[in-house]
């Protein structure tokens, strides 16, 4: 639903595009990645 992934199996949520994880039962946000389409190949910023 809008920007939020849901783990059907713990009902844990996360905001795909920032990593939040607006609450239970999640208490650690997601690390994101900078990712851009570069000649056909996807380019991830690490």
């Amino acid at each position: 639903m809008d920007d939020t992934i849901a783990c059907p199996q713990h009902n844990g949520r996360f905001n795909y595009k920032t990593g939040d994880a607006p609450g239970a039962p999640v208490c650690i946000n997601l690390k994101t990645y900078a990712v851009r389409i570069e000649n056909g190949r996807v380019m991830i910023g690490i």
